[in-house]
């Protein structure tokens, strides 16, 4: 429930900001917030997942190296799949039927 208090709030923040007359800063607030709304996001699902006690240094720095090294594979596996994108034959076999 605290959750999406919190991210109702960051919406709310959100669209104060967006009344902003400047467009380079609306621009980067919203981007800001945005990315803060994704590190929130997916690392209470990253770290919720898993045992660990948070008011600790020790269970600090495990959720912190799980929570970085997860960050790593995303990146592999976004990397891995832009090559493959790149590798394939996006022309296809066109043939004429006359």
């Amino acid at each position: 429930m605290i959750s999406w208090l919190i991210i109702g709030m960051i919406i709310i923040v959100a669209l104060v900001f967006a009344k902003m007359r400047h467009i380079r800063h609306k621009f980067f607030i919203i981007a800001a917030l945005l990315l803060i709304a994704f590190f929130y996001i997916s690392a209470s699902q990253v770290i919720g997942n898993q045992n660990l006690d948070l008011g600790t240094f020790d269970g600090v720095m495990a959720a912190g190296k799980l929570y970085f090294t997860w960050l790593v594979h995303i990146g592999g596996n976004a990397q891995q799949l832009a090559g493959n994108a790149i590798k394939m034959d996006w022309v296809g076999n066109i043939t004429s039927g006359k």
